[in-house]
């Protein structure tokens, strides 16, 4: 299966499951912090996404 190439104009987009596993930490504790406004991301549905970038740049930013 081939893939076609991004379109650089959609960001790409991690499922709350998706941030949890790349940050190492458990979906509740993804959906806390996005709750609390400590890792921003937006609702679509019922469901959070969350900007690769900004889940890349939470993992690599010191612990507070």
């Amino acid at each position: 299966m081939t893939s076609e190439p991004r379109d650089p104009k959609i960001p790409d987009l991690l499922s709350l499951q998706e941030a949890a596993d790349l940050l190492g930490i458990s979906k509740q504790a993804v959906h806390k912090r996005a709750e609390r406004g400590q890792l921003l991301g937006a609702r679509a549905g019922n469901a959070w996404v969350f900007r690769r970038a900004v889940v890349e740049a939470a993992r690599t930013a010191p612990a507070t």
